[in-house]
């Protein structure tokens, strides 16, 4: 039995701890399984290949836009810099392949020059990036 009276206009109180809680660890449970995707900075439309095969080990990457501007893993580089770029790196990896991604509308005496100087700078194995015939 209760003999206590029970007082007129008294609201209940409710405690939101355990719930900002749990909107924490909501919080945190939604940025660890997000899974952020790797976007180039550098915009190039490769050109379509029935034969391309998606590479697991990607390697250092040149890209050459259509307007002809060059990037060497997204980071802008003029031609004339672009040989010591390539040596340096070349001598810092110790990696003998490059990837080369170049546009679909950049003009094919720019793709063979820029061929002649990643060669030159002593890399042997060169491969040209292709969007597989299906792809988007």
């Amino acid at each position: 039995m209760n003999f206590r009276e029970r007082k007129k206009g008294r609201s209940m109180i409710l405690n939101v701890t355990s719930l900002v809680d749990v909107l924490f660890l909501m919080l945190i449970f939604l940025l660890v399984t997000t899974t952020f995707g790797r976007s180039p900075a550098v915009t190039v439309t490769l050109p379509r290949s029935a034969t391309a095969e998606e590479t697991v080990d990607t390697p250092s990457i040149v890209y050459l836009t259509v307007d002809g501007h060059m990037f060497v893993n997204q980071q802008p580089v003029v031609e004339s810099e672009l040989p010591a770029m390539l040596v340096q790196l070349r001598a810092d990896s110790g990696e003998d392949r490059m990837v080369l991604r170049a546009d679909a509308g950049a003009q094919h005496g720019d793709v063979v020059r820029l061929i002649d100087i990643i060669k030159q700078s002593g890399f042997t194995r060169i491969s040209l990036s292709a969007r597989a015939a299906g792809a988007e």
